[in-house]
């Protein structure tokens, strides 16, 4: 009889074994409690570069985001005009509100060097990580971005940057252990109030072997908005599939393809999410009610 580690990849096995330590040991434990603001866990940014498009849309329910791109410096010093998308602007993201509300200031410091804060994001340092992270953080702290909730009785809207201020010192030439002048983020008052208000717990092992072993930014967004929704839902709720295309699947031009993904990336977030009760039916998705990932009580303290 074959062994059992034969039959799945490396890949595979490492992804299990952080599950099994996510599952073992508490966040809190090992100080890996991050955090998320909860806008970002009911609309999502761009999976991909949508191009040269004026604005980018993304709905969920009565909540709709309207983005405009941001400008970042090409090689040849000329200014361009793009949208953050992908995987690092979410880990950005995420970085950005934990430690807002760790420090409760809005001026945050990307670390004391370049490959620190890259540690800090999970990221392999390299010339091409580096020149990636540089470009996405102007992208993302540049564009400008409107949140319309429209419902029958009332509409309200806010539009807001995420940043006012950007101070970027990195090269692909620093060194491991030099000290930088530091390179800073100033987060925008409104970006900063939301976040605050009502931060949405995650555990940073969870999102870090999402990026390892995940496809791109969905299995992130699946884990942050079942985050969200395992916080209030108190009975078994169907999220029909053509609602999931609509928050999840703007890329997609089929609502078949989207599903497939879904299922596909599906399991990996549940791995790092075992308590999350979900089902796949032929309807959409079956939530039950379930444990949040990171404990209640974090956010007494």
């Amino acid at each position: 009889m074959t062994d059992l580690p034969a039959l799945i990849s490396g890949r595979q096995l490492d992804l299990l074994r952080q599950a099994v330590e996510i599952e073992d040991v508490d966040a809190r434990t090992v100080g890996m409690v991050g955090y998320t603001a909860r806008l970002w866990a009911q609309v999502a940014l761009p999976y991909k570069d949508p191009g040269d498009v004026p604005e980018w849309t993304r709905r969920n329910g009565s909540l709709t985001l309207y983005v405009e791109p941001g400008r970042f410096e090409r090689p040849d010093r000329t200014i361009a005009k793009a949208y953050p998308f992908g995987v690092v602007p979410r880990l950005l993201m995420t970085w950005m509100a934990t430690e807002a509300v760790r420090l409760r200031e809005r001026d945050l410091v990307l670390g004391p060097s370049l490959a620190s804060f890259m540690r800090d994001l999970g990221l392999v340092r390299n010339g091409n990580t580096i020149r990636r992270l540089r470009e996405q953080v102007q992208r993302l702290s540049t564009a400008r971005l409107l949140v319309m909730d429209q419902r029958p009785d009332r509409t309200v809207t806010e539009g807001f940057q995420i940043a006012t201020r950007t101070e970027l010192w990195w090269t692909p030439r620093d060194g491991d252990n030099e000290a930088l002048w530091p390179s800073t983020v100033t987060l925008s008052q409104e970006f900063y109030d939301s976040i605050v208000a009502a931060p949405i717990p995650v555990d940073l092992r969870a999102l870090a072997a999402l990026r390892t072993h995940g496809s791109g930014g969905l299995p992130i967004d699946i884990y942050t908005w079942l985050a969200h929704r395992m916080s209030y839902l108190r009975k078994s709720t169907l999220v029909p599939w053509v609602l999931l295309s609509h928050q999840f699947g703007s890329q997609y031009k089929l609502l078949r393809q989207f599903r497939a993904e879904l299922i596909k990336q599906l399991p990996k977030v549940q791995a790092v999410y075992p308590a999350a009760k979900v089902t796949v039916t032929t309807d959409g998705l079956l939530l039950s009610p379930s444990p949040t990932p990171v404990g209640r009580r974090l956010l007494k303290g």
